[in-house]
């Protein structure tokens, strides 16, 4: 049973939206379900007070913006996935690559922005549940 709101890709037209339940596509109509497992993505709040949304990516596929300190679920198959975000005109990541299988259903991540000197870069690194605000 799903909870909290869920971020999906539409197989058919590649529209995101986000679910609370098994609803249709609103651009297409096709029907829009949880998948096996789950990514929980937290974006960690900026110390330099860079507040942009990050633009998410996974396996190469736009998947929508995520704000400072939000967390978003990403429904997707079971296999591995590669997650990949970027700020603005930056597009600087170290991206993370993430497993899911029936034993281990969901990845947790947290990404921030780590200052650098001509530019910033998006760190994905990998997380605990208790590191997933509620």
């Amino acid at each position: 049973m799903m909870t909290g709101r869920y971020r999906v890709r539409c197989s058919r037209c590649g529209n995101v939206t986000d679910i609370n339940t098994d609803i249709p596509c609103p651009q297409c109509g096709n029907q829009l379900a949880p998948m096996g497992g789950e990514i929980k993505l937290y974006r960690m709040g900026s110390p330099l007070g860079v507040a942009i949304g990050f633009g998410v990516y996974i396996d190469g596929q736009p998947c929508g913006h995520i704000g400072n300190k939000e967390t978003v679920s990403y429904t997707l198959p079971f296999g591995t996935h590669t997650v990949h975000m970027t700020a603005g005109m930056s597009r600087k990541c170290v991206d993370m690559t993430v497993t899911l299988s029936p034993q281990a259903p969901v990845g947790y991540l947290k990404a921030h922005i780590k200052p650098g000197f001509i530019s910033n870069t998006i760190v994905i690194e990998p997380a605990l549940p208790q590191d997933m605000p509620v």
